[in-house]
């Protein structure tokens, strides 16, 4: 299995799989996914037993006990005498990893009548999915995604980042995204959200996706049309959906190092570049953050992009070994609002 460890540290197995609990606990604090991120860029082995944790739960969801049996053995590492083994898989499977299609015994460990399959992403890794219905999903660097299938429906929850869905079509179990206030039901479609804190970007590339503000918005839904190469825009501030245009190219750019933006503001653009950026970027007073900026930022040139900033903005850019700070530039006075 690729990107896994073949000779798995136990205690790191143990630590993959505490924090495979914490992501899918509903209740569980917003700080969670940025700890895990900074966790996994520790050490890259880190990654990699939480994959190898995920990959056992996922295909252990699914199992009867006798095949859950087989599934521990072929999990079980051989440099680990299988005695040693099999208590912490056994023990792990029951308290971590009861995931997937009717395996539902999350109830037992967090009091939840369900529990969805979460799937993550560590900054600057895109991550190619395969759901239980057979839709694809990609999701972008430091993203996480929220999976509940059943008989009535498949719903998934957009927690933070971007994905790119390519949705196959069942009449009778619609298939719904939830991103923040906003509600994406699939017409047989492919498309793609980004979600940065509250607002969020619904961008189409094949199909029809309508998209539902929540009641009392200036417009509560649209109708995404691919032949229009139509995206829209879910502001919470002013609990506006606006819509605008996107070619497909464009609303996907992301799968090929390039993120796209139209008209939105630095403190989102900034938020997203963080997702790919080696070193975090900080924008210093909230006076940069409502300016305007639409065009393109290639997440393998972040810091080029950075240092080209100061002929667009009235900004400077100070740099150290572990971050970049944007401030104003006082010698050019205020900072005009361009939003």
């Amino acid at each position: 299995m690729a990107n896994t460890p073949q000779h798995p540290d136990e205690q790191l197995l143990l630590a993959a799989a505490d924090w495979w609990a914490r992501l899918r606990d509903p209740h569980g604090a917003e700080a969670v996914l940025e700890q895990w991120l900074e966790w996994t860029a520790q050490d890259e082995r880190h990654l990699a037993a939480f994959e190898y944790v995920s990959a056992f739960g996922e295909r252990l969801g699914v199992l009867d006990a006798a095949a859950r049996r087989r599934l521990l053995d072929e999990f079980a590492p051989s440099a680990v005498p299988r005695r040693r083994w099999l208590p912490f898989a056994v023990a792990a499977a029951v308290a971590v990893l009861a995931v997937g299609m009717g395996f539902l015994l999350w109830d037992r460990v967090a009091g939840d009548a369900e529990a969805p399959v979460v799937y993550a992403s560590a900054t600057g890794q895109d991550r190619d999915i395969v759901l239980a219905d057979g839709s694809k999903v990609a999701l972008g660097g430091a993203s996480r995604l929220s999976v509940r299938f059943d008989r009535g429906g498949r719903k998934v929850a957009l927690e933070a980042g971007e994905a790119y869905f390519q949705v196959v079509h069942d009449a009778r179990r619609p298939f719904e995204v939830a991103a923040g206030d906003v509600t994406v039901r699939d017409i047989g479609t492919a498309f793609d959200v980004r979600r940065t804190g509250g607002e969020v970007v619904v961008a189409i590339t094949r199909g029809e996706v309508r998209v539902a503000a929540p009641g009392g918005a200036a417009a509560p839904a649209r109708v995404l049309d691919a032949g229009a190469d139509q995206r829209v825009a879910w502001n919470p501030v002013a609990r506006t959906l606006s819509l605008g245009t996107v070619t497909p190219e464009q609303a996907v750019g992301w799968r090929s190092h390039r993120l796209e933006f139209v008209d939105e503001p630095l403190a989102v653009v900034i938020a997203n570049v963080n997702r790919y950026s080696r070193r975090a970027v900080r924008l210093d007073g909230s006076s940069l953050a409502g300016l305007s900026f639409t065009g393109t930022v290639r997440t393998d040139e972040i810091d080029g992009w950075l240092r080209a900033l100061p002929q667009v903005f009235p900004l400077q850019v100070r740099e150290d070994g572990h971050a970049v700070t944007l401030s104003a530039n006082s010698a050019n006075g205020p900072v005009p609002s361009r939003r």
